[in-house]
């Protein structure tokens, strides 16, 4: 596991010092006042002033800080400590209510004490983590009793696939159940920064299954209130999509609605 945490790490450093200028995550619209999260989480998670919310897989900042910016208290953690100190920047530049940890999160009860009343995540994250069961027992953890754990997401059907056409035709590439062993990437670039060559290009992702998700949240003793799946992308999963009108990502002509992306909620008994 050492091996595969260190390589992932060496690579979000280094997309942690390219994104934030990319037009992926427009840091400007962002700091003229705009929210960098979709109106999905925001409709459904609702509203959070005056909660107090964890923030898992962070990256630099933008949702948790947009959090902070309809009202709640933010904490945010990132394992990538160049992520956290631009993070910490954007805080500063903003005056918004949050703070942010450097941590790998299977390690963060040594470096947080406290309790959440929402502990949030989303997009991209499910795939850099080895073992959801502690993932679901740290959410646990950290709830307060009677709090909310929400995750947007792809789905995991589409981490199958490595390219999907306006025909239909799907090339399935990736595993869909889980397996210990990860499979392991070499490409330069990343989903914000294309063009980007690294140093340490080498990245290590496990698939989970929903029933995965499902079970390792009900396990840790938490209640889930609704699991969506939605017939969108939250942004361009594949090259063959283009941007509707309502903002969300499809593949025009095709004739059948498949699951781009999940979201749950879920709760901590009183």
């Amino acid at each position: 596991m050492d091996e595969f945490h260190t390589a992932n790490k060496e690579n979000w450093e280094e997309r942690a010092v390219l994104h934030p200028d990319t037009d992926f995550y427009d840091v400007d619209a962002f700091l003229a006042g705009e929210s960098s999260l979709q109106s999905l989480e925001r409709e459904e998670l609702g509203d959070v002033s005056g909660s107090k919310l964890l923030h898992l897989q962070c990256h630099f900042g933008l949702d948790s800080l947009s959090w902070a910016r309809d009202g709640a208290t933010v904490t945010g953690v990132d394992y990538s400590e160049q992520a956290i100190e631009k993070a910490r920047e954007l805080q500063a530049e903003t005056g918004l209510d949050a703070e942010f940890i450097a941590a790998d999160i299977y390690d963060l009860q040594s470096h947080l004490d406290e309790q959440f009343d929402i502990v949030f995540t989303s997009y991209g994250v499910l795939c850099w983590l080895a073992d959801l069961g502690a993932w679901a027992a740290l959410i646990a953890h950290f709830l307060e009793p009677g709090g909310t754990f929400y995750i947007a997401e792809a789905h995991p059907y589409m981490g199958t696939l490595s390219a999907l056409d306006a025909d239909g035709t799907a090339q399935f590439d990736y595993p869909y159940f889980h397996d210990n062993t990860p499979e392991r990437y070499d490409a330069d670039g990343s989903y914000a920064a294309p063009d980007a060559s690294f140093d340490n290009p080498t990245t290590y992702q496990w698939y989970h299954s929903m029933s995965d998700i499902f079970n390792s949240l009900l396990a840790a003793g938490l209640d889930i209130e609704f699991v969506h799946e939605h017939p969108f992308g939250t942004f361009k999963m594949f090259e063959s999509m283009e941007q509707a009108d309502d903002g969300w990502w499809y593949v025009p002509g095709l004739e059948i609605d498949l699951p781009f992306t999940f979201s749950l909620m879920a709760t901590k008994p009183e």
